[in-house]
């Protein structure tokens, strides 16, 4: 699986300026995205680069005003279960 620090240039520019705009660190970004294509390969789904780190963003945002923070990779599994991911196709 392909790291945020290998995506092509502009990709990981906007997840690591995401990134700073929230208080979990970079490894759970990594995490959470890691688990995030799991669940859509577990789903024969996929999505664009951009479609995810949006999705993982809005889980950010969802929980950044409790506190203490949830676990990152959890609150997504929670929100996938939840909700899916409208943006995802089938593979």
């Amino acid at each position: 699986m392909i790291l945020i620090s290998e995506l092509p240039e502009k990709e990981r520019d906007a997840w690591y300026e995401c990134m700073v705009n929230h208080a979990y660190e970079e490894k759970d970004w990594e995490s959470a995205r890691q688990l995030l294509m799991s669940l859509l390969a577990r789903d024969e789904k996929q999505a664009k680069e951009m479609a995810i780190l949006s999705y993982i963003s809005c889980c950010a945002e969802a929980v950044s005003g409790t506190l203490p923070l949830p676990d990152f990779s959890e609150t997504l599994e929670d929100f996938y279960c939840r909700y899916g991911m409208e943006s995802a196709v089938n593979n």
